[in-house]
Order: C-alpha cells, then sequence, then structure tokens
C-alpha cells in the first residue's frame, strides 16, 4: 500500500518536471522572436504548484530596426509586442499545466542602473472565456484579467497592490 502510494507520487512529480520541461521548450520555440522584436522573452522566475502557477518575466527591447521610426511609433510596438506576449505566455501555461486553474503573472521592464519597473499583473483563471475572437489585444489582455495602464498606446508602470 505505501509502496504504490510512493509510485503514484513519484509518477505526479515526473509528470510536473516533463510538463515543466514542455513548457520551456515551447517557450523559448514559439516565443524566441517576437512580432515587433527579434529578441527572444526572458523569464524572471516561474513557479507551478497543484493547480496554480506563478510566472515573471522581462519585456522585450524595442527592436534596433525601429530606431528611425517615429517615437509614438517606436510605443505602439513595444507595448503591442508585451501584450502579445502576456496572452501567449497565459495560453502556454493552460495548455501546457492542465491542472493549473490560476495563474499569477507580472512583466517587468529593465531599467539600466535601477531597479525593474512592473509593467503588467495578470491574476488569470483557467475558467475565463475564450477571447480570440476580440481584435484589440489590449483588450483581450484586460478581458482575460491582466492589469496594465496604457497613456497615449504606450505601456506606463504600475504600482503593485
Amino acid at each position: 500500500m505505501a509502496q504504490s502510494r510512493a509510485m503514484r507520487l513519484v509518477s505526479v512529480a515526473m509528470k510536473l518536471i516533463l510538463d515543466t520541461i514542455e513548457f520551456f521548450h515551447s517557450l523559448r520555440n514559439q516565443m524566441r522572436f517576437g512580432e515587433f522584436s527579434r529578441f527572444p522573452i526572458r523569464l524572471h522566475r516561474f513557479e507551478v504548484t497543484n493547480d496554480s502557477a506563478e510566472c515573471d518575466w522581462f519585456m522585450r527591447p524595442p527592436d534596433p530596426w525601429d530606431v528611425h521610426l517615429p517615437p509614438s511609433l517606436q510605443q505602439e510596438h513595444i507595448t503591442s509586442q508585451a501584450l502579445l506576449d502576456a496572452l501567449k505566455i497565459r495560453e502556454l501555461i493552460f495548455s501546457g499545466f492542465p491542472q493549473v486553474q490560476q495563474a499569477g503573472l507580472r512583466m517587468y521592464r529593465e531599467q539600466e542602473g535601477a531597479a525593474p519597473e512592473l509593467m503588467m499583473i495578470g491574476d488569470i483563471e483557467r475558467k475565463d472565456h475564450d477571447q480570440r475572437g476580440v481584435a484589440s489585444p489590449a483588450m483581450r489582455a484586460r478581458l482575460y484579467g491582466f492589469r496594465f495602464s496604457l497613456a497615449g498606446g504606450a505601456l506606463e508602470r504600475i504600482a503593485p497592490n
């Protein structure tokens, strides 16, 4: 009886390890490049428990090819990429970990010589309705439970709760 229980625990642990490996593999392959930035996504922290997950990552830096664009268009590209990344990370977590029912997601912007700024928070649940039919990435993100501040189409730092 004890041996059977131990084997089940080992099996559950191995499944979680394999699911985590697959998550990182999918993240690396699917998020190696963005639509508006050639830089890869960089995770800061990732944790999975029984039915929840937490993931912190850094916004992609602006693409070097955007340097000659007007500043407003540069900010639009940075914001669009950040929103698409948040939606994709949500999708990867829920598709990669069937037992996860809720996730706490945080996106930071790195600054040279300063602490990272919190740019987006997502307290999201699997049961949220599919929002893929919503055209605007910003609206989809809000409907899924992401909190962020936009000013003039650009993401702004938010205060943590």
